[in-house]
């Protein structure tokens, strides 16, 4: 051992045992003063100790008597703050951190528990001799060390670390967007020291740096540093507010799990389930109820307590999907071409009805009218509450819920209607006996709960041409967090009769009057907030989060969404919520970022290879016919890439086609119960596309003029009647003299670019859906394009404020896609090598070879 080392050791042990015999004559004053530190200073050694770091007795014993004194000062609030900060002082004075463990850097901080790191922090500020800030810093250190130690005793340590690490990087950071805080805090040496009064401090600053946030915002002008700098003063301080409340709030220890009983067996959510047999009210909280076992006192009842629906078997609805050899039909595709329930009435059930102008008129269809009040989320709605209304709901429950209600039966209905509030999960579901901690549905990681949900997509086929990472999703598993405490205590609780849950809901109602308040319309909040009041969310990300079932939502299926956003935007709607409240959101952290949504979406990368790849075919072709079909081919995904359409037979009428003015007019269901006519705008590539493929038609006629039959469609291509425009060639029976033209079927298109992508062409709907949305393309009118608007929410409908100029503008994207694959620089070639006009010397090959 060097001199140097010796000496230094030799220091620190007599500075250790000057430190312990100061904290014994500093316990020796509080046992005078009837106070023990021996309890306080075991709890202190186990906050926020993840590394299992030993602690100096000198040094639990100081932030134990900074914790007291803090205490003592708010049980006397008439006791000047100034008797608070000579007791700090006096602590800190005593060096109980040694010299050696004094290093200020990120890393040896990083090494110790938060709350010691707090300590090293305030006692290098005395020995710095930093006056000009001293005595208001280090109160307000102390008050964030007592806030943390009564944060351990009922809240999450999430909660401690969120105190502690906002006063640290106040204290040890020297970036404006840390410290702006020391600014902020007023001196508290000249104020009286109470809860109450720390709080309000607090809250004001929250509200203040609230308005500054939203204020830049809504400047478009706004740097994006601005505003990063305003989020992150806004974080602090709701951190710092969320923790000093919450530390002051009574609640009751959280229980042990209890595993459900045995004989529950409930199946996991899966919106593929039961989607044939679905009734005219099903929301966005529906899931399949056959999967749930009966409850006798909730029998006579399905949705929510208010409302009885009668099951309606739509089986007669099922989507009339196209079968070909070697393809199967997935379950995306039936849902996209199954109709929405349609169920009108026989006469008008008032007789006023009929002579009431202009209701007469008006298609009072029962599933129209439902989806009108639903979706079109009228102000006048009376299925909604108002923002207003849905944030004093959710803060009168989130008070009740955290804090000690009048009877144990309210606080369990208070947590019942909350759970629903922010997942969306029925009411009736969670009063089963055993729903509630169920494995199959809340799902426990480590100290977490979440609620996880699969789309119910198809899994992807195995294919020869495609490896995993081709497609553009990787998952369809959504997952909801949970606040631990509040799945905790309805965990430990009983579950109330109906009876009891009803009275509760009308003393609620009363309470916040809001006459309209129901179980229905909490359950489908978070749905409308997110859709409605949601900044940069929608109705199509309402659905994801909240499991609305297939046959309303098929747009789900065609999209693609990082694990991230979706949660940014389910953090941003319970903020929302939040607004009048104090309700944590620290449980909603980042999950492992996956992508989700459709499984057969490609990456533009991989369609791209098969653009390159079919061109390279077509232009190998060994004769004229070879290159005629594999051309049709070529051109008939090059349709489909740039439209979106539903790939089925026959696309592509003439008469539908509009190439001078860029439309086209199509119904690609072929269940056509319902007229669903849409326009899809044309692109300029794909109009050159189309707009050759007819001259290359035409010059087909002419080297062929001997081909009669073949002239004779080509003739009504090139007049624009009822015919589809992309066609292959055939060979009729073998006594006819010519082949003939038919129309492309899916099955022709897979089975002839098999070798290039082994993959239903229904890929390409997948792929266009969410390329849209990539490029920023509005909901409502990708699901005008696309073809999944909901009932009344057609862009071109009564009630639509968008126009035909707006469709027209998507045009514009799709020739974004077009460039991005390469299809803008391609252009459709006659064949080199055919014979002279009116000769054919080779035989035609079968379209399927």
């Amino acid at each position: 051992m060097t001199e140097n080392a010796e000496n230094a050791e030799n220091a620190e042990n007599a500075e250790n045992a000057e430190n312990a015999e100061n904290a014994e004559n500093a316990e020796n004053h509080h046992e005078e003063r009837g106070l023990n530190l021996q309890a306080l200073t075991e709890n202190i050694e186990k906050i926020d100790n993840d590394q299992n770091f030993i602690y100096l007795e000198a040094v639990s014993i100081a932030i134990s008597e900074i914790t007291l004194a803090v205490h003592n000062s708010y049980r006397q609030p008439d006791d000047n703050p100034q008797n608070l900060l000579r007791l700090i002082l006096q602590v800190l004075q005593r060096r109980p951190v040694p010299r050696l463990s004094m290093t200020i850097s990120k890393s040896e901080l990083a090494k110790k528990p938060l709350i010691m790191q707090l300590l090293i922090l305030m006692q290098h500020s005395i020995n710095e001799h930093q006056h000009d800030y001293l005595q208001k810093r280090l109160i307000w250190l102390a008050i964030a060390m007592h806030t943390s130690v009564m944060l351990t005793q009922h809240w999450p340590k999430q909660q401690t670390k969120n105190i502690l690490m906002q006063f640290k990087q106040a204290q040890f950071s020297g970036s404006s967007r840390r410290t702006w805080i020391w600014r902020e805090l007023p001196d508290l040496p000249q104020m009286t020291m109470s809860v109450e009064s720390i709080l309000t401090i607090f809250t004001v600053l929250l509200e203040q740096q609230k308005s500054a946030y939203e204020l830049l915002n809504d400047q478009q002008a706004t740097h994006a540093e601005e505003k990063k700098v305003a989020k992150d003063k806004l974080s602090q301080i709701e951190k710092i507010t969320t923790a000093y409340q919450n530390a002051h709030t009574l609640r009751k220890p959280r229980p042990k799990y209890k595993k459900p009983p045995k004989h529950i067996k409930i199946i996991a959510i899966n919106l593929a389930d039961n989607t044939s047999r679905l009734p005219l009210d099903s929301t966005a909280t529906s899931h399949n109820w056959n999967t749930t076992p009966s409850n006798d006192a909730w029998d006579h009842t399905r949705d929510d307590i208010e409302h009885s629906a009668i099951a309606i078997d739509l089986a007669f609805l099922e989507a009339n999907t196209e079968s070909h050899e070697g393809l199967t039909t997935s379950f995306e595709e039936r849902i996209d071409h199954h109709e929405a329930p349609y169920v009108s009435y026989g006469e008008y059930p008032n007789p006023l009805i009929k002579n009431s102008i202009p209701l007469q008129t008006i298609d009072l269809s029962l599933q129209q009218n439902y989806m009108s009040q639903r979706n079109l989320a009228l102000n006048s709605n009376t299925r909604l509450l108002s923002l207003a209304g849905y944030q004093a709901l959710f803060a009168a429950l989130n008070q009740d819920a955290s804090t000690l209600p009048e009877t144990e039966t309210d606080k369990t209905c208070t947590g019942i209607l909350l759970l629903s509030i922010i997942t969306g999960l029925p009411v009736k579901s969670l009063l089963i006996p055993g729903y509630i901690g169920h494995p199959d549905i809340f799902k426990i990681k480590g100290k977490k709960y979440y609620i996880e949900h699969s789309l119910g997509i198809t899994e992807k086929s195995t294919s020869q041409t495609l490896l995993e990472n081709d497609y553009e999703n990787t998952f369809d598993t959504i997952k909801v967090p949970l606040p631990l405490w509040l799945i905790d205590d309805l965990l430990a609780c009983e579950l109330p009769l109906k009876e009891d849950f009803t009275a509760y809901l009308a003393t609620l109602r009363s309470s916040l009057g809001l006459p309209y308040l129901s179980v229905n319309r909490i359950e489908t909040a978070l749905h409308v907030v997110l859709s409605r009041y949601t900044p940069d969310c929608h109705a199509h990300i309402a659905d994801i989060i909240c499991r609305t079932p297939a046959s309303h939502a098929p747009a789900m299926y065609y999209s693609s969404h990082t694990s991230e956003a979706l949660m940014a935007h389910y953090k941003s709607a319970l903020g929302m919520f939040n607004s009048n409240s104090n309700f944590d959101l620290t449980h909603i952290t980042a999950w492992r970022k996956y992508t989700v949504g459709s499984g057969f979406a490609l990456k533009i990368e991989t369609v791209c290879d098969i653009i390159n790849e079919m061109k390279y075919w077509t232009d190998q072709s060994s004769n004229d016919e070879e290159h005629f079909n594999r051309t049709s081919i070529f051109v008939w995904f090059v349709f489909c890439l740039l439209t979106g359409v539903r790939p089925n037979n026959g696309l592509g009428k003439m008469y539908d086609i509009d190439l001078d003015m860029g439309w086209l007019l199509i119904n690609d269901k072929p269940v056509k119960k319902v007229k669903s006519d849409r326009l899809i705008p044309l692109c300029p590539t794909l109009i050159r596309h189309l707009t050759d493929y007819r001259a290359y038609l035409i010059n087909y006629q002419a080297k062929h003029q001997d081909y009669h039959d073949i002239s004779a469609i080509i003739d009504n291509i090139r007049l624009g009647n009822d015919e589809a425009l992309l066609k292959l060639l055939y060979e009729r029976a073998p006594t006819a003299n010519s082949p003939t033209l038919k129309d492309i079927k899916r099955g022709d298109a897979y089975h002839m670019t098999k070798h290039i992508i082994d993959a239903n062409p229904y890929w390409t709907r997948h792929f266009v859906r969410t390329q849209l949305e990539k490029l920023g393309v509005s909901l409502s009118l990708i699901n005008t394009v696309i073809g999944h608007e909901k009932a009344r929410q057609e862009v071109l409908g009564r009630f639509s404020s968008s126009s035909k100029a707006d469709i027209k503008g998507v045009a514009s994207v799709f020739e974004q896609i077009a460039a991005q694959l390469g299809l803008s620089d391609i252009t459709i070639n006659h064949y080199p090598n055919s014979n002279h006009v009116g000769t054919s010397t080779t035989e035609v090959d079968h379209a399927n070879k």
